[in-house]
């Protein structure tokens, strides 16, 4: 099967916040989320992915059922998601692909493997954006004669990731990840691949001011 993940816009708007520093002065986004914010993943959010076999290929988009991000920034300039994990909705694979009947993937998982680190060339910024690297991992199961099979994990080495964190128009505290792969990305078994693979994932929530 094959991964390959959509590339994300790298900006969003954003209108500077009412919480003030001890000085007086505004308090910077890089400021203000020096202690960790944890935001929802919200409708929008997509995954897209390509499950290719000997047989043939199919075109897979499991929903993104909830979710989460923890996003911080650090004293020496960067902006790191410390946390992101996507359950997705059951999958069934139509026959002839893997098996001779349908098989249906559940207890499906995605989430970093690995810290996401971006550096920020202004700190500043309204809005912080940027792109790094981070291992990508699936967790899963299939459903097997009635039972649920464990199929462990599947990791994406040092996916690419675009990044940009902001705040709208009401101060609330916007995200948006992706990352795209294109080509054979995960060796599920024997000739099952995992291709193309694109992820776009939308996340908000209130900023503590």
């Amino acid at each position: 099967m094959k991964l390959s993940l959509v590339t994300v816009p790298a900006a969003l708007a954003a209108t500077a916040a009412c919480g003030f520093a001890p000085t007086g002065d505004p308090a910077t986004l890089t400021e203000r989320l020096a202690g960790r914010a944890t935001l929802a993943v919200v409708p929008g959010s997509q995954l897209d992915v390509t499950a290719t076999s000997t047989t043939g290929a199919t075109a897979l988009a499991p929903e993104i059922v909830d979710g989460e991000l923890v996003v911080r920034t650090t004293a020496d300039g960067y902006l790191l998601v410390e946390k992101l994990t996507l359950p997705l909705a059951d999958v069934t694979v139509p026959a002839g692909l893997v098996g001779p009947t349908p098989v249906t993937f559940t207890d499906l998982t995605v989430r970093l493997g690995t810290q996401l680190a971006i550096a920020l060339p202004d700190p500043d910024a309204a809005v912080l954006a940027g792109a790094g690297r981070a291992d990508l991992v699936l967790d899963w199961a299939a459903v097997l004669g009635g039972e649920v099979v464990p199929l462990g994990l599947r990791r994406l080495p040092r996916a690419p990731f675009t990044v940009a964190v902001g705040l709208d128009d009401d101060g609330a505290l916007t995200a948006q990840l992706s990352t795209a792969v294109d080509g054979p990305a995960v060796l599920v078994a024997g000739g099952y691949q995992l291709r193309d693979l694109r992820l776009d994932v939308l996340g908000d929530a209130p900023l503590a001011r």
